[in-house]
């Protein structure tokens, strides 16, 4: 048997406080401006959805499918600005232009 940790389980035991979260999410969010690679705030956001909640959660707080959101997660499809708005919103946050 493995027990060496996921790349994922790592970074979700880094993902503790509001603050980390929040940091991940500007992190993701600043890759994406500088590379116009929305994968990396995909990620981002995948990340903080799995630290705050569970997918199914999310889908159910914010009225986006399970199925669309794993698409998203996925890199099978595109997320609509509207749909990240809704969760980083059902996750506690807001979005600030500085």
């Amino acid at each position: 048997m493995n027990n060496s940790k996921s790349f994922s389980e790592y970074i979700l035991k880094d993902l503790k406080t509001d603050e980390d979260i929040k940091e991940w999410l500007n992190i993701g969010f600043q890759e994406f401006l500088q590379d116009n690679d929305l994968n990396a705030f995909v990620k981002a956001l995948e990340y903080a959805v799995r630290a705050k909640d569970t997918i199914s959660g999310i889908s159910k707080k914010t009225g986006i499918s399970r199925s669309n959101l794993y698409a998203i997660f996925n890199g099978e499809q595109q997320p609509q600005l509207t749909t990240a708005l809704k969760i980083i919103k059902e996750l506690g946050y807001t979005v600030q232009v500085a």
